[in-house]
């Protein structure tokens, strides 16, 4: 099966870091195949006979074991990130209007949860107070569109303390990762 993991944390400030090679050698070594990576910040995708928690029990081992690096690996079939990408839950528009107003960088965000949130991270979730900014959520993914820089909105500051195990990507990467699963 086809599958991208998102690592959270990886070269990301002074801690986590890895060299994308050594990351494909130890997952390779970890028994994952097709191994390959997307950017630094630890996207990645490969196939397994495993299951998902199995591929993320792996991945998770393999960079504790061999790098010293204790991080959460969120797992999805090449499909489940598809489906992400096909159920944006924003307009053209809307995200356009977005991004007009952040001059700071990419106002469309993917947040991948390890597992479905619970009825009171919802709660927790639909008791931020109201914004310009937006999220919906879908299942394990929760999608954010932001008017302001993601280092400063009020809104992914909060969400980051309800899903502590969340992993961000801008949804350019999100897509890439999407077609990047389709060649291979």
């Amino acid at each position: 099966m086809r599958y991208i993991a998102l690592l959270r944390g990886i070269n990301v400030g002074t801690s986590g870091r890895i060299r994308m090679d050594a990351l494909k050698r130890l997952l390779e070594e970890a028994g994952l195949s097709n191994v390959s990576t997307y950017i630094q910040s630890g996207n990645v995708l490969f196939d397994a006979t495993l299951s998902e928690a199995e591929a993320r029990e792996a991945i998770e081992r393999a960079l504790k074991d061999g790098a010293g690096i204790a991080t959460v690996a969120v797992v999805r079939t090449a499909s489940e990130f598809q489906a992400i990408i096909s159920r944006n839950p924003f307009s053209a528009e809307e995200i356009a209007a977005a991004q007009a107003e952040n001059a700071e960088g990419e106002s469309f965000h993917a947040c991948l949860l390890p597992a479905k949130p619970s009825a009171l991270d919802i709660e927790k979730l639909n008791a931020i107070a109201p914004s310009s900014d937006k999220y919906s959520v879908d299942d394990r993914t929760l999608y954010l569109l932001l008017r302001q820089s993601i280092r400063v909105s009020k809104l992914a500051q909060r969400v980051q303390k309800i899903f502590p195990n969340m992993t961000v990507r801008n949804w350019n990467t999100m897509r890439t990762l999407s077609e990047l699963s389709n060649k291979s």
